[in-house]
C-alpha cells in the first residue's frame, strides 16, 4: 500500500491523496467545460446542452454531481490541513485563510495544488506481518 508523509510529520495513506486529486481535477474539469458550453451558447445563440445526445449528457451530469461533491470534500479537507499542519508565517496564513474562506472551493482547489501537492513525500509502507504470532 502506497503511503505519504505530509511535512515529514503525518503519514496519510494513498488513497486519500488521490481523492483529494480526483476532487480537484473534477473541479477544474467541470469549470473548463461549463465554461465552454456558457461562451458557445452566448456568441452562438445556440443551447449545447439540449443539443447533446442523452448519453453524453447524462455523463456530463454524473461528473458535475461528483464535482459538486468533491469540492465540498475538499474545502474541508482544506480547511483541515490549514488548521492542523500548516505552519507558514502569519502573513502566508491569513493570506490562505481569505482565499479559503472568499474562495470556497475554487480557493481549496489551488490551496491544494500550491500547498498541500508541495507538502507530500512518498514513503515505502512499513513491511506487514507474514502471520499473528499468538500466545498458546
Amino acid at each position: 500500500m502506497r503511503q505519504y508523509m505530509l511535512k515529514n510529520k503525518q503519514t496519510i495513506p494513498g488513497f486519500i491523496v488521490v481523492a483529494v486529486a480526483s476532487w480537484a481535477i473534477a473541479l477544474a474539469a467541470i469549470t473548463a467545460i461549463g465554461i465552454i458550453l456558457w461562451i458557445v451558447s452566448s456568441w452562438m445563440h445556440f443551447d449545447p446542452l439540449a443539443a447533446m445526445p442523452k448519453p453524453l449528457s447524462l455523463l456530463l451530469g454524473l461528473c458535475g454531481a461528483y464535482a459538486a461533491l468533491g469540492s465540498i470534500c475538499l474545502w474541508v479537507a482544506m480547511w483541515v490541513y490549514w488548521i492542523a499542519v500548516e505552519r507558514s508565517s502569519t502573513v502566508v496564513r491569513i493570506g490562505w485563510f481569505l482565499a479559503l474562506l472568499f474562495g470556497l472551493h475554487y480557493g481549496a482547489m489551488f490551496y491544494a495544488y500550491r500547498v498541500w501537492s508541495r507538502g507530500l513525500t512518498k514513503v515505502e509502507a512499513p513491511p506487514q506481518l507474514a502471520s499473528a504470532t499468538s500466545l498458546s
